[in-house]
């Protein structure tokens, strides 16, 4: 089984599905992470070239990165006048670690939410709407 591959009793998991479900974001968005990640501050176009998608398809996932903390905009001054912006990946270091913390949290959480079931109340809930 591949490293990248994680089989739980609910479902088979990957890494940019796993991403996706912690971070709130699309599993294309990942990609976007990740050519980023590799290929180091990038303008949207280049990015786009790079993974051969439509740069505005491009523009919604580097949003939605933005908005998840996993990149950062960054304005590119130009001489002449204007600007442009460049996009740069937080480590992935970092995101394994934001990763494993919500997971923990989501694990406690659920623990949380099962001992405090009360049969009578799971019973009345699925056995009395029949």
């Amino acid at each position: 089984m591949s490293k990248l591959l994680l089989k739980t009793p609910c479902t088979t998991w990957t890494l940019d599905s796993l991403m996706a479900c912690v971070f709130g974001i699309k599993v294309s968005d990942v990609k976007v992470y990740f050519d980023i990640l590799k290929n180091g501050p990038s303008k949207i176009n280049d990015i786009a070239e790079r993974i051969k998608r439509d740069r505005s398809t491009v523009q919604r996932s580097v949003q939605n990165l933005l908005n998840a903390g996993l990149v950062k905009r960054k304005q590119v001054n130009i001489k002449e006048g204007g600007y442009y912006y460049v996009y740069e990946a937080i480590p992935f270091e970092e995101v394994k670690e934001i990763i494993k913390d919500t997971m923990e949290e989501w694990c406690k959480s659920m623990k949380r939410w099962v001992d405090e079931l009360e049969f009578e109340d799971v019973v009345k809930e699925y056995l009395e709407e029949e």
